[in-house]
């Protein structure tokens, strides 16, 4: 019996990594499982397939009400997929939460349920003759397809789409959704994803998280559980800097009367950078908060965006500022961005804002301490990217934050694309 530590990160053989984060203020235990394998592999729809089958089916639970009763006798645990990208990686995500049985008024072992569950939706897929059954498989496919094509149809979510394209032209699988492509995904087959399913089990790197109150034979429980096989272990790298050096600016015609003005920027920070704590504060006061800039002078004051926001990709190295636009009144907009970026250089603007902004930045980080969920994918992004940092680092980072440091961050914004969808009301 090993001695639990209350925070835990643990080799158990070559590529699989345990983490394990004790935490006493939840009456709820979460655990993910989550594989990881490189981008470039580009598997994005096999993976899409693969997560979409597992959080349906299994050779026990093969339909979903099998899985839906099950989560019931688990006492109402909550059980998904997810797949998401983190730097050069892309990551299938296996997680539920549950009821700490010490709160049940029956002695049970609900973490031995908990994981024989999990075993099996993991290790024994619902396969008929080595595939998945077409029936099934397809029309979760097509389902699927027909909720990625109908996203089309919503201007903002094109806009960002395009503009994605154009910004990463030089890394397509950067470019691409997290689904893959919907060519791709339509044509796949059941035998195609079954045969990647294998090869997703014995090459990718796994990484078992655990968040909750438990004693060391749970921890043991769950280790004995999930016995992965050896594997490669893989170096995330964190993504600052795409190929492209000139510009690009692209517009297109849309029968809609509201236009969308996307603009993406080169900036070189990741979230291990010592810029760090800077570009988040400088995002914020920038356009990713209600009291940013380019909200109260280029939204409110002026009244030239029916909305307007920036976000700060950390894993990626990049800025993207987002708008709906009167698409005649775009120069103007452009204009009234670059100005106030330039006040962010210039250092013009309130201390009271750039407090109010810090603030803010705390008290919305604090809110990730009241979820499991979160904290278990910080334990997860931590361990992934060998990322150290502790709650009180992070907030006195953001509190070391003053306007000679968010200026010379600003500084390192540089405009790589420009997307109008111009609605054609507006030409």
């Amino acid at each position: 019996m090993f001695i639990l530590e209350e925070n835990m990160q643990q080799e158990i053989t070559s590529g699989v990594r345990f983490n394990f984060e004790k935490q006493n203020k939840f009456k709820n235990v979460a655990i993910s499982i989550d594989f990881v394998e490189p981008l470039a592999n580009d598997n994005l729809a096999e993976r899409t397939m693969v997560a979409e089958m597992m959080e349906n089916y299994s050779n026990k639970y093969n339909s979903k009400l099998k899985v839906a009763r099950k989560l019931a006798e688990l006492y109402g645990a909550r059980f998904g997929t997810n797949i998401f990208k983190v730097g050069d990686v892309v990551v299938l995500r296996i997680i539920i939460t549950f009821i700490n049985e010490h709160f049940l008024e029956t002695k049970i072992n609900l973490v031995n349920q908990i994981c024989d569950f999990l075993q099996e939706i993991i290790f024994h897929p619902y396969l008929i003759n080595g595939i998945y059954p077409d029936e099934l498989f397809n029309l979760q496919r097509d389902n699927l397809v027909d909720y990625l094509n109908n996203l089309s149809d919503n201007k903002k979510y094109y806009a960002a789409r395009q503009i994605k394209k154009m910004y990463f032209a030089n890394d397509p699988q950067n470019a691409k959704l997290i689904f893959g492509d919907v060519d791709k995904l339509a044509n796949i087959t059941s035998k195609r994803v079954a045969e990647y399913y294998h090869e997703m089990i014995t090459h990718n790197e796994v990484y078992i998280s655990v968040q909750g109150s438990l004693d060391e034979s749970q921890i043991a429980t769950i280790q004995d559980h999930f016995k992965f096989s050896q594997r490669a272990n893989l170096k995330v790298k964190l993504k600052t800097r795409p190929d492209q050096r000139s510009v690009v600016y692209k517009t297109e015609l849309a029968q809609q009367k509201q236009s969308q003005l996307n603009l993406m920027y080169q900036f070189p920070v990741s979230l291990k950078s010592i810029d760090y704590y800077d570009a988040l504060v400088m995002n914020s006061l920038l356009g990713g908060s209600a009291s940013s800039l380019m909200f109260l002078n280029i939204r409110e004051k002026e009244s030239l965006a029916y909305y307007i926001s920036s976000s700060f990709n950390t894993t990626l190295g990049y800025l993207m500022i987002q708008s709906g636009i009167d698409g005649n009144q775009a120069e103007k907009v452009q204009d009234m961005i670059k100005s106030q970026i330039k006040r962010l250089i210039d250092e013009n603007y309130s201390e009271g804002l750039l407090d109010k902004i810090k603030k803010s930045l705390i008290s919305n980080y604090l809110t990730n301490f009241d979820s499991e969920r979160k904290l278990l994918n910080n334990l997860f992004i931590n361990a992934l990217v060998d990322n150290q940092t502790t709650k009180n680092d992070w907030i006195e980072g953001i509190q070391s934050v003053n306007k000679r440091s968010i200026a010379l961050v600003a500084k390192k914004l540089e405009l790589k694309s420009v997307f109008l969808l111009k609605g054609e009301d507006d030409a």
